[in-house]
């Protein structure tokens, strides 16, 4: 008697695969929806499979664990943010246009919107969980990589200081404290804290030999 064949056709299996990646990302956004709704802690597996229209099964199948989307759903994030929709402003306009189109434009697309307090809120609740923030920071710290180098890309003249890395950290770490204060409500100098950013990436962009790197801090005997 011949072998029956059990291997699926390749369409099939294509099906299946799509199916699958679609079943994993429609978890992944109700995770985001969940977490943005009920905080980290009230996104159980039985509340972010109910969002999602699927069984808890299906999401033990497709995750395995709630650590595990988790991970996925910051990394989605993430790669999100670094491949946002900001239109990075080109070397060659002047500088306070420029300047002004970097600010605002990473405010809008990257620390403005929901997602961003999304990833907070879970970076926050797995305090418990240090494997799974450490893989949150090491996947963070590539991200803002990437944005530091873009950033020098577009502004050369700050790229030319010898503190250039610092500088731009800076002005990510003040737009990022002013998504997060976005936790308790909406702040109404916002739009003036944009500015005085703004001001701020101009005066650094002026040539390097006018403002020189300051001495390193020394510690007390």
């Amino acid at each position: 008697m011949a072998s029956m064949n059990t291997r699926q056709p390749p369409r099939e299996r294509r099906r299946q695969a799509d199916r699958s990646l679609a079943t994993r990302q429609q978890l992944i956004q109700a995770t985001i929806e969940v977490v943005r709704d009920r905080a980290f802690h009230g996104a159980s597996v039985f509340e972010v499979a109910k969002s999602a229209g699927v069984t808890p099964g299906a999401f033990q199948h497709h995750f395995g664990s709630k650590a595990e989307l988790m991970m996925e759903v910051v990394a989605a994030i993430l790669q999100g943010d670094a491949d946002s929709s900001l239109q990075w402003p080109a070397a060659s306009q002047p500088l306070s246009e420029r300047a002004r189109a970097m600010v605002e434009g990473l405010w809008r697309s990257v620390y403005e919107p929901d997602r961003f307090l999304v990833a907070w809120q879970v970076y926050f609740g797995c305090a418990n969980e240090p494997g799974l923030r450490e893989r949150i920071l090491a996947q963070r710290e590539d991200t803002t990589g990437r944005l530091v180098e873009r950033f020098l890309d577009t502004f050369p003249e700050l790229a030319a200081r010898p503190d250039a890395q610092a500088q731009v950290q800076l002005i990510l770490s003040s737009l990022r404290g002013l998504g997060l204060t976005r936790l308790f409500g909406s702040d109404p100098s916002t739009p003036a804290q944009l500015d005085a950013l703004v001001q701020l990436l101009v005066d650094r962009c002026a040539p390097a030999a006018a403002h020189p790197s300051p001495p390193s801090r020394k510690k007390a005997p």
